[in-house]
């Protein structure tokens, strides 16, 4: 019963586990769910509001189904521990019954031969009673014979062990009945104990098997919303196309506009050099080629996205002298620098623009904060080199470890 009391006690117990996050010290890393709603945020830049939600209930339904499909798993394990535990209790339960009975049996008989010896105590005390040992021991005493009273004494002591014999059969058979007693009292309690078990291991498989359920139906619940959410995403995939074209579009007319005004560069620049990071925040998308998540579709970032909270300061990531301050499409509120040598950076999605166009601007000076305006899911800082009005890859200057 004890073994049994145990395993039901260690089906009970859970073991967590945690893994730190690393990073560098002083900034604050996302978890892997945060990148990816990050980079889904990106790939869904110009579509709709309804499809930017899809697109991150997409990203939260299949983050959480891996999770929700190992506590299925486990779930199940449990159910099949506890159906175990359940069927061996059950086993002992019966068993433990079935000693009793045979116990039971045992002091029934017992109390039988009890019975049967009083009966033959209580018959040798009536002939005791009525004088038939005195009639005897008077025969012997008058007995003219001496073979006749050897005979008559001997019939006596047999009388009289008799007696005896039969005193102690009764007493014998008490403590016979007595341990039985014990043995059946011991018995029943063993099947009490056994029965308990039995039916909280039985309670306890039941309620594994409801956690087992409602596991279940969270991930079915998951993975009706990854296919609501695929559905309404694909529904507007030709609109989603339809922005990609035209932002790329808004690129080609920007990057004419910067050649234009490259002759504004400012020659005092380190002419990427020694670029800083212009945001204190994480890289939350790549600059190049990528495959849309949902449409399978390949596009092309021209940029390099920082995720950080709306209205964080923007820096120049070197000095120049700004060429373009406003709006400009899908960019949003969009600075660009001219850093000389055909080079320019370029802060798209801006919530404030803090500097103006001719502006000479010192590396690291504040030009403006981080917003969501333009095309665009969230607050963050799209950030672009270009050389030549063509964009190339920012993290070539920008320094290793992303830092200011």
């Amino acid at each position: 019963m004890r073994r049994i009391a145990l395993l039901l006690a260690a089906l009970l117990l859970g073991v967590a586990a945690s893994s730190p996050v690393s990073g560098r010290p002083g900034r604050t890393e996302p978890d892997a769910v945060d990148r990816e709603k990050a980079e889904m945020a990106a790939a869904l830049e110009g579509a709709s509001e309804e499809v930017q939600e899809a697109g991150q209930a997409l990203v939260e339904a299949e983050s959480l189904l891996p999770g929700a499909e190992q506590t299925v798993a486990e779930a199940e394990g449990r159910v099949a521990a506890a159906e175990a535990v359940s069927a061996a209790a059950a086993q002992a339960a019966e068993e433990a019954r079935a000693a009793l009975a045979v116990v039971e049996a045992e002091l029934e008989a017992a109390a039988e031969a009890v019975e049967e010896a009083l009966e033959a105590q209580a018959s040798m005390l009536t002939a005791t009673y009525r004088g038939v040992e005195l009639l005897t021991v008077d025969a012997i005493l008058t007995s003219e014979d001496p073979a006749m009273a050897v005979d008559r004494s001997t019939y006596l002591e047999f009388m009289i062990e008799g007696k005896n014999a039969a005193v102690e059969e009764v007493t014998l058979e008490r403590r016979a009945a007595a341990n039985a007693e014990g043995a059946a009292s011991l018995a029943e309690a063993e099947a009490a104990e056994a029965e308990a078990a039995a039916a909280e291991a039985l309670a306890d498989a039941e309620e594994r098997y409801s956690e087992a359920e409602a596991a279940r139906e969270a991930v079915e619940e998951l993975v009706a919303e990854r296919a609501d959410a695929l559905a309404v995403a694909e529904a507007a995939e030709a609109e989603a196309e339809a922005a990609y074209e035209e932002a790329e579009a808004e690129s080609e007319w920007l990057a004419d506009a910067l050649r234009v005004a490259d002759d504004a560069g400012d020659s005092s620049s380190s002419g990427g050099s020694g670029f800083v990071q212009p945001v204190d925040g994480w890289k939350s998308s790549d600059f190049g080629w990528r495959t849309h998540p949902i449409y399978g579709t390949s596009r092309f970032h021209g940029g390099t996205d920082f995720a950080a909270g709306h209205g964080s300061t923007i820096y120049a990531a070197d000095s120049g002298t700004v060429v373009h301050a406003g709006w400009n499409g899908g960019y949003g509120m969009l600075t660009c620098i001219g850093h000389g040598g055909d080079l320019t950076t370029c802060y798209g999605h801006q919530s404030s623009i803090r500097v103006d166009n001719g502006e000479h601007v010192d590396r690291g000076e504040e030009i403006g904060a981080v917003g969501s305006t333009g095309a665009s899911t969230g607050a963050h800082l799209h950030f672009e080199v270009r050389v030549n009005g063509e964009r190339v890859e920012p993290l070539d200057y920008l320094p290793s470890c992303l830092c200011r």
